[in-house]
């Protein structure tokens, strides 16, 4: 750009501004925002460590100062003891089996009960959400259903099939069928009736505008049922070994609060905790690559 030597002062500020504007390479948003993202990252990751350790540090405080450790153990000997139980090298294992063992007959019981409700309440949600006659049939089945927490279901449950594995499956189907259910049942309303048209407009039906239009627009919904399922399943999926089983993470505690081991009760408690997040990640994460990101659905 060309400046005019005889311009006034304000016109000459005018200049060096628009200078500055040419000699000003164009901004990369791309690069922006992902700086500022990366920036966002750590600072989340910071906030939620400085969390941590204040959590650990009262914690070591209250187990020391108030010489609590039969009920409070400190934390360095709770992460000792679940290292002991995960290297296998405590062998005073006081529970039966293994910790692996139990950890994997609950995460076996868990997949059962948590995909058995999935494979029934994602596609019943979605038509009873899409059909107005069959919502009319099968909502307040659902709803009257629905105020029934989890747990209520278990002397039922024992009664039905006995102490076990079926037992168990069942209370933790139960817990996580509605979550799913209303979730996937919202998002089917909600698509906007536009879509559906243009759709149709473009010769999609049946199959193909279930595929191509429903299925997408409720994803997000559907992923939001399944997190909260999970939450809910690996909590009932405690509280039901802890009555209705011999094994399993919960009969672990159960039996950790019988022998008065507050140590052990807050290593399985961990490791719950743990384990909870993991699958969380994992399951959620996989339909969500498969689906959301695929679909480039928000």
């Amino acid at each position: 750009m060309t400046l005019d030597a005889t311009a006034t002062p304000i016109d000459a500020k005018a200049n060096r501004a628009a200078t500055n504007r040419v000699s000003k390479p164009p901004m990369d948003f791309a690069a922006y925002e992902k700086t500022k993202n990366r920036k966002l990252k750590i600072q989340r990751i910071t906030r939620g460590t400085v969390g941590v350790a204040a959590l650990l540090i009262l914690w070591q405080i209250m187990a020391t100062a108030y010489n609590l450790q039969l009920i409070l153990p400190a934390p360095f000997s709770v992460v000792r003891r679940i290292f002991g139980m995960l290297t296998l090298d405590d062998t005073r294992w006081l529970y039966g089996p293994n910790i692996y063992v139990h950890l994997m007959e609950s995460l076996r019981r868990l997949l059962m009960g948590f995909g058995l409700a999935a494979v029934l309440a994602i596609p019943l949600g979605l038509v009873v959400g899409r059909i107005e006659v069959v919502r009319d049939y099968v909502l307040p089945v659902i709803k009257g259903f629905y105020p029934i927490p989890g747990i209520a279901w278990i002397p039922l449950a024992i009664l039905w099939f006995g102490l076990g594995d079926t037992a168990v499956v069942f209370v933790v189907f139960m817990t996580a069928f509605f979550p799913m259910f209303f979730n996937a049942e919202a998002g089917a309303r909600q698509i906007n009736p536009l879509l559906i048209d243009a759709g149709r407009c473009f010769g999609a039906k049946g199959l193909t505008l279930f595929y191509r239009i429903i299925l997408p627009a409720t994803v997000p919904y559907v992923t939001t049922g399944l997190r909260i399922s999970l939450g809910g399943a690996w909590k009932m999926i405690v509280a039901g070994e802890m009555l209705a089983s011999a094994q399993g993470i919960g009969y672990v505690l159960m039996e950790a609060r019988f022998q008065f081991r507050a140590i052990d009760l807050m290593a399985a408690m961990i490791l719950i905790s743990i384990i909870g997040y993991l699958t969380e990640y994992v399951i959620v994460r996989l339909v969500e690559k498969r689906t959301t990101e695929k679909w480039e659905v928000r």
